[in-house]
C-alpha cells in the first residue's frame, strides 16, 4: 500500500509492508540522494519532518555528497546529516557518489554514531519485532557485495539497504532479504507527466528498468526512492523530492 503526503519542498511518500515474521510495527524513515542539497537552513524542514514521523529507524541509502569527483566533501554538512544518530537508531550505506571519498565518508558517519553497513548486519529490536539489518557499498565501490552477504533464515524479518537498485533480481534477492531499501534513480529527474521515467541521472539510460516505487521478485520486495537531491542534471521535472516512511506490519 502506498500513500503520499506533500510536504514543503518534498513529499513524504508511505508504503506498508506485510509480513508474519513482524510481531510489534516498524516505523523506518527513508533518505537518499541528498547531494548536499539543503531544505531551510541547516536541513531545518528535512530534519524536523523526519522526526515528525517517529521512526524506529532511519535508513540512509546513499549519495551525501555533491559529485563523486568534488574537491573535497562538505564534511559539516555530512556531520548534520548525521544527527539522526542522536534521536533514532540509524543505517547508512555508500552510494556511487561516495566512491571517490568512500573511507572519509563511513569515517564521519560511524564518528556521529550512524551505524556504517558494508557487507554487515547487525540485529535490531524494535518492541518485539527483531530484525537484521544488512547493508552493501555501492557496486562502483565494491561490485561482489551483494553476492557475499547473506541473511540468517531464523524467522526474522531481513531488512537490506544498498543504493543502486539495477543488482535486485539475481543479487538483492539471492541474500535471504525480505524487503530491499534503494535510491540512486533519482525517480528519473526527468518524468512524463503522470509518471513515467524518461531517463535517470544514475545509469544514465532511457527509460530506465528500475525509478521508483515497490518491485517484487517472489517473495523479496524492493522500495526505491526518488531521493531528495541532484545529479548531472540540475533540476527535475515532473519527479518531485521524496522522503519514504515504510511500515512493517504483522500480517493479521
Amino acid at each position: 500500500m502506498k500513500q503520499m503526503r506533500e510536504k514543503p519542498m518534498f513529499r513524504v511518500t508511505e508504503y506498508t509492508v506485510k509480513s508474519e515474521k513482524i510481531e510489534t510495527p516498524v516505523r523506518i524513515a527513508q533518505v537518499s540522494d541528498l547531494h548536499e542539497k539543503s531544505f531551510g537552513r541547516d536541513n531545518r524542514i528535512l530534519f524536523e519532518t523526519v522526526e515528525g514521523l517517529r521512526p524506529d529507524l532511519v535508513a540512509i541509502t546513499g549519495d551525501m555528497i555533491y559529485h563523486s569527483h568534488t574537491k573535497h566533501p562538505n564534511r559539516a554538512y555530512i556531520e548534520n546529516v548525521a544527527v539522526w544518530a542522536g534521536m533514532f537508531s540509524s543505517f547508512f550505506v555508500t552510494g556511487n557518489h561516495e566512491r571517490v571519498w568512500t573511507d572519509y565518508t563511513k569515517a564521519i558517519f560511524m564518528e556521529n554514531g550512524v551505524t556504517v553497513l558494508d557487507g554487515n548486519y547487525v540485529p535490531c529490536a524494535v518492541g518485539d519485532t527483531v530484525l537484521y539489518i544488512g547493508g552493501v557499498d555501492d557496486p562502483t565501490i565494491d561490485a561482489g557485495a551483494a553476492d557475499r552477504l547473506r541473511f540468517p533464515q531464523d524467522g526474522r524479518f531481513n531488512l537490506l539497504l544498498a543504493h543502486d537498485p539495477l543488482p535486485f533480481r539475481g543479487g538483492y534477492d539471492r541474500t535471504g532479504a525480505d524487503l530491499v531499501l534503494c535510491g540512486h534513480t533519482h525517480g528519473g529527474q526527468i518524468r512524463f507527466p503522470g509518471g513515467k521515467a524518461l531517463v535517470s541521472p544514475g545509469s544514465h539510460t532511457l527509460f530506465p528498468k528500475y525509478s521508483d516505487g515497490l518491485y517484487t521478485s517472489g517473495a523479496v520486495k524492493m522500495i526505491i526512492s526518488m531521493g531528495l537531491g541532484v545529479s548531472v542534471i540540475p533540476f527535475r521535472l515532473f519527479a518531485p523530492s521524496e522522503v519514504l516512511l515504510i511500515h512493517l506490519v504483522p500480517n493479521a
